[in-house]
């Protein structure tokens, strides 16, 4: 007889990895910060962070899959898992580091997570039927939450970061892209070929970007301190590779909507990092808002109707 825990797995385990993955999803921000404030520039985070994730990704793929494998299935597909690399690894990691040299890190998180509305919409699109009332009002709450959990109301401050805050959202729509083709092409050609295509397109998008720069990028590497090395490595394995597998695998199971919303408690543990690490102060309302999402989460996984797991190699 399965144990009490394995029964508690069985039926939440892919949402804990959604959840585990948001949490250190969160830890991005206050990376790049700490790195900001020792004067490393963007493109030289992004491209070493890709470089870092490339031999960690295929490395992995090589342990799990034969070489073959990576190259069989229809072309077609590995370009849809490319474009989805370019557009989530590549372009909306740009957008949004970018961003993050002009707004705080709260306020990134807030914008950042429209996405799950993103999702819904293109889903409800593609699908031609609109979402459930139940879904609609878990996301409705659940943005509220982040709203206020990250002093998202306070519309001077929007007014003050116009311009950062339209590169979140341009980012934001990114990584929507990449979710709801995750959802589609993983689906086929398995989890494992779309990371390994879709990181390798991003990293050779960011690699032609900083020669583009003039190289720049290339020439701070040899000035960087040990101690940048270290945050550019911790915030590659911690924030960009785990969270890849953990979203990936679990997207597959319980899709690209569900993912979205539950991974809508990063924010509030993206506050409550930078007021740890980086002495920001939470307010009455953010604690309030850390409460919405949790509610969020509870509306959506009430009474759902159980997901078939899908065979998948990850």
């Amino acid at each position: 007889m399965p144990s009490p825990f394995a029964r508690w797995w069985q039926r939440h385990g892919d949402v804990a990895l959604v959840v585990v993955g948001a949490l250190l999803v969160s830890g991005k921000g206050i990376f790049a910060k700490l790195l900001f404030r020792d004067g490393v520039a963007v493109e030289s985070i992004l491209l070493l962070r890709s470089w870092f994730t490339l031999p960690l990704v295929w490395g992995w793929a090589l342990y799990r899959l034969a070489p073959r494998q990576l190259w069989q299935g229809d072309p077609r597909l590995l370009v849809g898992a490319m474009l989805a690399g370019l557009a989530s690894h590549y372009a909306a990691a740009w957008l949004n580091f970018v961003a993050l040299t002009m707004i705080d890190a709260s306020l990134e998180r807030v914008l950042l997570f429209t996405y799950p509305a993103m999702v819904v919409l293109a889903r409800a699109l593609v699908v031609r039927r609109w979402p459930s009332a139940k879904l609609l009002a878990a996301v409705a709450l659940t943005y509220l939450g982040v709203a206020c959990a990250v002093g998202g109301v306070d519309l001077d401050l929007w007014r003050a970061n116009g311009l950062g805050a339209a590169l979140v959202l341009a980012s934001a729509a990114g990584f929507a892209y990449y979710l709801i083709a995750n959802e589609r092409v993983a689906t086929v050609i398995g989890s494992v070929p779309f990371i390994v295509y879709a990181s390798s397109a991003g990293a050779l998008a960011l690699t032609v970007h900083a020669a583009l720069m003039g190289g720049a990028s290339f020439g701070t590497f040899v000035t960087l301190a040990p101690r940048d090395w270290y945050l550019v490595l911790g915030m590659t394995v911690t924030t960009s590779v785990l969270p890849l597998f953990l979203f990936s695998a679990s997207i597959r199971r319980i899709g690209a909507q569900r993912a979205s919303i539950v991974s809508t408690i990063g924010p509030p543990a993206t506050f409550v990092m930078a007021a740890w690490i980086l002495g920001e102060a939470m307010h009455p309302i953010q604690i309030l808002g850390t409460g919405l999402i949790i509610a969020g989460i509870v509306v959506l996984e009430t009474r759902r109707q159980p997901v078939v797991a899908q065979e998948s190699p990850a």
